[in-house]
C-alpha cells in the first residue's frame, strides 16, 4: 500500500524526480483506484523515471536510487492531502492514532 499512497501526488513525484517543472504525461492513478494497481511499487518506479525524463546512463544512475526517492517521497507525504481519499490510509491513520492512545495511559 505504500507505493500506492505515494502515487497519488504527482507534485511530490515529480520533485523527487528532479524535474519539477516536467510536463510529460505521468496517467497517473486518481483517488481510490490507486489501490487497485497489480504492482504499484513497479508503476512508481517507471513513474519516477519517466518523471525525470533521463535517458541512458544518467536514467540508469536515478534509477538505481529508487529506495532514497521512496524514503524522499515518504517524507514530504501530506498526510491531509490527496492520500485521505484512500481507505487504506484513513484505516492506518485510525490505527496509530488507537495505539498512540493506548501508549499515552
Amino acid at each position: 500500500m505504500l507505493e500506492a499512497w505515494l502515487l497519488l501526488d504527482e507534485v511530490c513525484l515529480r520533485q523527487v524526480a528532479e524535474n519539477p517543472r516536467g510536463r510529460i504525461g505521468l496517467e497517473l492513478p486518481k483517488g481510490a483506484a490507486a489501490e487497485n494497481i497489480a504492482d504499484p511499487k513497479q508503476l512508481l518506479k517507471d513513474s519516477l523515471a519517466r518523471a525525470s525524463e533521463y535517458k541512458g546512463r544518467r536514467l540508469a544512475q536515478f534509477q538505481k536510487r529508487f529506495s532514497q526517492h521512496r524514503l524522499r517521497m515518504l517524507e514530504l507525504l501530506d498526510p491531509e492531502g490527496p492520500v485521505t481519499c484512500l481507505p487504506s490510509w484513513r484505516n492506518f491513520v485510525e490505527d496509530l492514532d488507537a495505539a498512540f492512545k493506548v501508549l499515552n495511559k
